[in-house]
């Protein structure tokens, strides 16, 4: 229970901001005047007359202080709208709609003016996409393109992925690499705990000079959101797939396996993303046959939705036929684009 002075002050604090304005009130001393856009466990979205849409670390805000109205979603998914608030610390006084206060705990806030398909309103696309061509004239003419794209459409309960690569390179005007893949999933979350979900997943893959002239695997899995912030966000997936590859000149091959897949990111350096993803399977009927692509890579913004990055992606292929290497290793410049 907070102390009552401080419930007067903090009611105060409300009753006496500038109408019709947000305030935020640094622990330096200083005040911002404007609006408040959003807010996260880590991170306020603040728009100012004179600097536009600015994103300040919680550690340096000492009082926010909302007149203007807006949504509270709780972690446990309950939603308050049009309130004004004061937060101070870990204590949230909001009043409700007959003015009285009500006092919330800041760790129970999951976010304040959510976007849309948080509250169960249509959904939310976003993804990337990313390049990187190399060019080389001399005693040997090289041309070298590497592509990645990713696009998610994101619901309170479901997610649509799409993922694809390829991979394409010549040496005096004759190809000696063509290699792509293409990954399709559904996610359904659980409406008990919107960490878990459950899904299936089709993935294609072909590799001309890996004598790989199809690989298909579907099957389900279960995954869980164990953390999602700017400052770490990991996933993970577990499930069983079914896969068939189609050779060129080896025999065709069929089995079932175990599939997982990782993947990570963190922007725990102030304007650089670090990313890592991991997908692979294990041939429950050669142990040996395994498949494990690895992906590291930092990220770095640029203008106007323009991305770098740096990546190291590693490739191993277990069941590789006779004469064909096993392991591929890739290290690329990009510049994309992130939407």
């Amino acid at each position: 229970m907070l102390p009552r002075t401080l419930i007067a002050g903090l009611f105060l604090c409300l009753a006496g901001a500038t109408a019709q304005a947000d305030q935020l009130a640094m622990e330096n001393g200083s005040v911002l005047i404007g609006t408040l856009i959003s807010s996260d466990e880590t991170h306020v979205l603040f728009s100012t007359p004179f600097a536009g849409e600015i994103k300040i670390k919680k550690v340096n805000i000492k009082t926010i202080v909302a007149e203007t109205g807006v949504t509270v979603l709780l972690q446990d998914g309950a939603v308050y709208k049009d309130k004004r608030i004061v937060e101070q610390g870990d204590d949230l006084i909001m009043l409700s709609d007959d003015q009285s206060p009500v006092l919330l705990n800041v760790p129970d806030i999951r976010l304040i003016n959510p976007e849309p398909w948080r509250l169960g309103e249509g959904y939310r696309w976003f993804g990337r996409a990313s390049a990187a061509l190399e060019s080389e004239r001399g005693n040997t003419d090289t041309d070298e393109l590497d592509m990645d794209l990713e696009s998610v459409w994101r619901s309170l309960r479901d997610r649509y992925t799409i993922r694809g690569k390829w991979e394409i390179d010549e040496a005096n005007n004759e190809r000696n690499k063509y290699h792509w893949l293409l990954r399709n999933k559904y996610d359904r979350f659980s409406s008990d705990d919107p960490d878990n979900y459950v899904g299936a997943q089709v993935v294609l893959e072909a590799d001309e000079f890996a004598d790989l002239n199809l690989r298909a695997a579907l099957g389900p899995y279960i995954g869980r959101q164990f953390l999602e912030s700017p400052l770490l966000t990991l996933h993970g997936e577990v499930g069983l797939v079914g896969v068939e590859e189609r050779f060129d000149t080896a025999p065709n091959n069929e089995f079932w396996g175990a599939n997982w897949e990782l993947r990570l990111s963190s922007e725990i350096l102030p304007g650089l993303e670090l990313y890592a993803d991991q997908f692979g399977v294990h041939n429950f009927s050669d142990s040996g046959a395994l498949i494990l692509n690895t992906t590291v890579g930092l990220r770095f913004p640029l203008i106007y939705g323009l991305e770098a990055s740096a990546e190291a992606r590693y490739e191993f292929d277990g069941g590789a036929v006779e004469g064909v290497d096993d392991t591929d290793e890739t290290y690329n410049l990009k510049l994309g684009y992130k939407w």
